[in-house]
């Protein structure tokens, strides 16, 4: 027996229905975040736009670096007793350095990428732990514990203003290549003893207190970087 024509129609019109609407859905959904190439800055486990102040016994493992520079020669105090180990070296306004900030500037632009989640003021990430991979979007990021990362991907943290962590707070669980943070027109202050992964990029000030220490990178384009008895390796 054939099958009434207007249900044939409204079993094609339901296909046609549901295709539109998982097409929709894909659109709807956030793309995965992605890593920039950081080119010339790659080398670099500190980079400065202004100045690099240290005391005590910081330790960097990659280059070191200041571009544009402020005022006169030198932008990089305390080396000794800081160490930059080999094989990096410390730039001083060189042309190293300038390619470097170019390259950083770049990332910073390229992980401006569009949210999965967004948080209302500011967010405490130890509250939201653990996180996969994704977008994460606030006015300012604070810690005051241990935030653990799980998943393959790449993890972007894009604050409004600020990354404040309180003392011995920490940040782990996937590889530090993978994890950015953007941190718009303010300083990022990592409390004493604070270990955090990733690759914090500034657009001023990174002050790293007494005994914290950073698995990848910190890098600002405009404002300086301070040290204090700091281990920056990756």
């Amino acid at each position: 027996m054939k099958k009434p024509r207007y249900i044939t129609i409204s079993i094609i019109l339901l296909l046609l229905l549901s295709a539109a609407s998982s097409s929709a859905n894909a659109f709807a959904r956030p793309l995965a975040a992605t890593s920039p190439t950081l080119g010339a800055a790659l080398s670099y486990s500190v980079l400065a736009g202004s100045i690099v102040t240290n005391s005590g016994l910081s330790v960097i493992s990659g280059d070191l670096g200041v571009s544009p520079t402020i005022g006169v020669p030198p932008h990089v105090t305390g080396f000794p007793p800081g160490i930059v180990n080999a094989p990096g070296a410390i730039h001083d306004g060189d042309a190293n350095a300038a390619a470097a900030q170019a390259d950083n500037t770049a990332a910073f632009t390229t992980i401006d990428q569009g949210c999965t989640t967004t948080y209302a003021g500011t967010q405490d990430l130890t509250l939201v732990s653990p996180l996969g991979p994704g977008v994460y979007c606030a006015d300012a990021f604070i810690l005051t514990g241990n935030l653990t990362l799980n998943g393959t991907g790449v993890y972007i943290f894009k604050s409004s203003s600020t990354l404040t962590t309180s003392a011995g707070s920490s940040v782990t669980g996937v590889d530090p290549c993978n994890v950015w943070w953007r941190l718009v027109s303010s300083a990022s202050i990592l409390g004493s003893g604070s270990s955090i992964i990733g690759n914090i990029l500034a657009l001023t000030d990174i002050n790293l207190q007494d005994g914290a220490s950073v698995n990848g990178r910190v890098m600002t384009q405009v404002g300086q970087v301070t040290l204090l008895n700091n281990n920056i390796f990756g």
